[in-house]
């Protein structure tokens, strides 16, 4: 009974601070630099596009909800198979921690779920691919930002994937045995929204 106490006043304290906190719903947008490892592909240019909620917790940490759409994959430097294309529906949890009390720069990081909406994998080889794309991607993230006291935010940060892409059918698309890891190099901006 003590512990069942005690995770209530936790979380009451918790939904406390949240709902007293100056929540803020924001727009996300920028490029995307996608690889995937352990192939003959080269990067891909791309973008991402979405929405957040900023969630202060306190003066110096943030939490930063994110769903996003992802363009991601390789381009291709052979004539036996073309450019790879994936599109992700991004879920993400960022954590925001601030070096100073005033916001203005910060580093996040975060983990999240990377879900596979559509991709070109079955005319990649010309119909002869054997292979099948993974449905998700779990991944884990790291970057820093600066914020802007009017709601503009812009940021940095690199996506690496932990679960295999391991989709291809042809023996010459590999260069070396593994797994083969989206990794994608983000810039861009997000404005937030005052509610208040």
């Amino acid at each position: 009974m003590n512990k069942l106490t005690t995770y209530f006043l936790l979380l009451s304290c918790l939904y406390i601070s949240v709902s007293s906190a100056q929540v803020a719903p924001g727009i996300k947008l920028g490029y995307n630099e996608s690889s995937i490892s352990k192939t003959r592909l080269d990067s891909k240019a791309g973008f991402y596009i979405g929405a957040v909620i900023d969630i202060p917790i306190s003066t110096r940490y943030t939490l930063q909800p994110e769903i996003l759409y992802s363009s991601q994959g390789g381009t291709s430097n052979s004539p036996d198979y073309g450019d790879v294309e994936i599109d992700y529906l991004s879920i993400m949890a960022a954590n925001k921690f601030y070096v100073g009390p005033n916001k203005g720069f910060h580093f996040n990081l975060g983990i999240g779920l990377d879900i596979n909406l559509k991709n070109n994998f079955v005319n990649l080889f010309n119909g002869d691919g054997d292979g099948e794309i993974s449905p998700f991607d779990v991944v884990v993230f790291g970057g820093l930002g600066y914020e802007f006291d009017f709601g503009l935010t812009l940021e940095a940060r690199y996506k690496q994937g932990t679960v295999s892409v391991d989709f291809f059918g042809a023996d010459d698309f590999y260069e070396e045995d593994g797994s083969n890891l989206n990794g994608v190099f983000q810039v861009g901006a997000t404005y937030k929204f005052k509610l208040k």
